[in-house]
């Protein structure tokens, strides 16, 4: 990792650091850090097709390498190209990488149309992973769309719990509405949080 990019890129500068990146690479390719920290900062430049073509490039140096596979996953699936991102996710599963694989198949298969899987690789990344805010909003949010109310209420529970969020408060109100019981305090928690959100999804 690539401290001087990083601060580059976390003030704003993210041409600046992605230039540094591939100067230092250019002198010597073989460095998986950099190699990861570019990709990164590419796709969040919006430059999913030189990211692509970096990762497949750095694939043939370091074959097989399960970070590598794991953002080339994140590109494909930027760039609508679920088959493939499925592809990868799939296999990094199979080779037990961490949730994250899960946790983007769940996200890829729920694109593909096919919640009831996604909803299935969610509640793994959930388990392998209880305190990520991301894994059960992920879940919460697939649960309620496939009207599952009472399970997604407990999850965006859960949510809450690491990081209170108007989304997920307001969330909670629309479970605890289709249930029946009780969600004006829900709202209420939503509003508190943040008015703007709240005002927005009232209308709807």
């Amino acid at each position: 990792m690539d401290k001087k990019a990083e601060q580059l890129f976390n003030d704003g500068n993210k041409q600046e650091a992605i230039k540094l990146l591939v100067a230092d690479l250019n002198k010597n390719p073989k460095q998986l850090p950099e190699i990861l920290q570019l990709s990164t900062y590419l796709v969040q430049a919006g430059d999913l097709e030189q990211a692509e073509e970096l990762l497949a490039r750095s694939l043939e140096m370091f074959k097989d390498n399960q970070d590598l596979l794991y953002n080339l996953g994140n590109v494909y699936y930027l760039a609508d190209k679920y088959d493939k991102a499925n592809q990868i996710f799939q296999n990094l599963i199979d080779d037990n990488y961490a949730f994250e694989a899960y946790f983007m198949m769940a996200k890829t298969l729920d694109q593909q149309g096919k919640r009831q899987l996604a909803i299935m690789y969610a509640l793994t990344a959930v388990e392998k992973a209880p305190k990520d805010l991301q894994a059960n909003e992920l879940l919460a949010d697939l649960l309620l769309a496939n009207g599952n109310f009472d399970e997604a209420l407990g999850f965006y529970r859960t949510a809450n719990e690491i990081h209170p969020e108007a989304k997920n408060y307001f969330n909670m109100a629309l479970c605890a509405m289709n249930l029946k019981k009780d969600y004006q305090s829900y709202l209420n928690e939503s509003k508190k949080l943040d008015q703007a959100y709240y005002l927005k999804h009232e209308k709807n």
